[in-house]
């Protein structure tokens, strides 16, 4: 034990002495030095750039589409038959944001009588549920059949808005954000049906509890739960009669062990494919916006082929660069690499001078690039991110990419220092004695 405490100490001395040799001879030729760190400084800054700007556009258009959350939707075309179990199995997918099931086409619709007694036809009703997609976070959600949350767009025909919004003046908090909270008003929805030749209708009560914002869904729509929805389908296939001024039940959906369409999304850009593929893998039709979706990943994979390129590129001449100034550092002190080597230096000691040394001047070329980088950012968002709906970035750099890129150019300084490092191992002690007696 004794033995290999003495080792590591007599290690750890000999590499501090070789760092500190190292970093005194940069500091001497300080002038060179500082030459070879603002080369590599000067091919690592563009580079950095070039990464932000990728990263910032490619996030921009990615955010651009996730703020539309019908891009995330995987749409079931027409009518299917959908038991409760399948719609279960879909649920539990790791790649799925949300599912609802709702009822067919036909009957997702009802007429509407405000509290002026006109009445609206056809509006449309979709169920929701906890994380529907289409409303902004923290709404609040019906709680039973009788409630429900209107558009903004028909919340002015039902004149629970004070007016049209006025072209060019800014977003009301009933345009953008927050639902705005309806003053106890009523609608009372209309179900018609012919029953033998008969024309029937049945009314229900409903309480307005908020107010959809346009930007999330810009048509005359009524939000509520499954069971208003499945009550006005049996009513209409003569399945369900109740009052003429009758409620629906709490849970009145549960019996309904088959449904003919769902709202499905996916949890992400790259998940709606997989899940569009499993979906028509039952033999179910649908239709999703992968056309948009493609046209970014498009993006994003044509702006990484030129960054490798352009990388590639960057970091062979910045390792060319770097290792030529490095053999020539060596041939230049090569009397006294020797004398070292007279001095009991082993040849292992002093080839790792210039991989020392390669790692100082590239760590601080990284460093003076990412203030390059720093000024080139702020520059480009200014004059350009006044235009972007992201914030206003348009390049990003994240600690993950930071690190790869210290990684990468420290990868590139040891190679580039290994023909010198080789070259100055084969140093040996008797080339200090020649120039000695010379």
């Amino acid at each position: 034990m004794a033995v290999l405490t003495k080792a590591h100490s007599s290690f750890r001395s000999a590499a501090a002495e070789v760092w500190s040799l190292a970093w005194k001879d940069l500091r001497h030729d300080r002038h060179t030095t500082l030459v070879f760190v603002l080369t590599v400084a000067a091919i690592l800054a563009p580079l950095l750039l070039l990464l932000g700007l990728k990263n910032g556009v490619v996030e921009t258009l990615r955010e651009t589409l996730l703020r539309d959350p019908r891009n995330l939707e995987v749409v079931i075309y027409g009518s299917a038959r959908l038991d409760r179990d399948w719609l279960a199995e879909i649920a539990a997918r790791p790649d799925v944001a949300f599912l609802i099931p709702k009822t067919r086409t036909i009957n997702a619709s009802v007429d509407l009588l405000d509290a002026a007694r006109r009445l609206l036809p056809a509006v449309e009703v979709i169920p929701t549920a906890l994380g529907d997609p289409l409303l902004p976070p923290d709404t609040e959600l019906p709680s039973h059949p009788g409630e429900v949350l209107v558009t903004a767009t028909l919340a002015r025909r039902l004149g629970l808005m004070s007016a049209e919004p006025v072209s060019g003046a800014p977003a009301t908090e009933a345009e953008e954000g927050a639902p705005k909270q309806a003053d106890s008003a009523t609608v009372v929805a209309v179900v018609k049906r012919t029953r033998d030749g008969v024309s029937e209708h049945m009314r229900l009560p409903l309480s307005v509890i908020g107010i959809v914002p346009e930007a999330r869904f810009s048509r005359d729509a009524l939000f509520t739960s499954l069971d208003l929805l499945v009550a006005a389908e049996d009513y209409r296939d003569g399945t369900l009669d109740l009052p003429p001024d009758g409620v629906v039940p709490n849970g009145y959906a549960e019996h309904q062990e088959r449904f003919a369409n769902a709202r499905l999304y996916a949890a992400g850009l790259d998940q709606v494919g997989p899940l569009a593929a499993a979906v028509s893998a039952a033999g179910i039709e649908v239709r999703t916006q992968a056309e948009r979706i493609a046209s970014v990943q498009a993006v994003d994979r044509t702006l990484s082929f030129l960054f490798r390129v352009i990388a590639l590129i960057g970091g062979a001449g910045c390792a060319l660069a770097l290792g030529g100034a490095l053999w020539v550092g060596v041939e230049r002190k090569r009397r006294q690499l020797a004398l070292l080597r007279l001095f009991g230096f082993g040849p292992g000691t002093v080839a790792a001078l210039p991989v020392i040394q390669g790692s100082l001047i590239a760590g601080l070329g990284l460093f003076f690039a990412g203030a390059g980088y720093l000024i080139g950012a702020h520059a480009f968002d200014a004059v350009m991110g006044e235009n972007l709906a992201g914030g206003g970035y348009l390049t990003r750099l994240g600690i993950a990419d930071l690190g790869l890129a210290a990684g990468l150019v420290m990868l590139v300084a040891l190679v580039a220092s290994t023909a010198g490092a080789i070259r100055a191992g084969r140093v040996s002690p008797a080339e200090g004695l020649r120039e000695a007696i010379r």
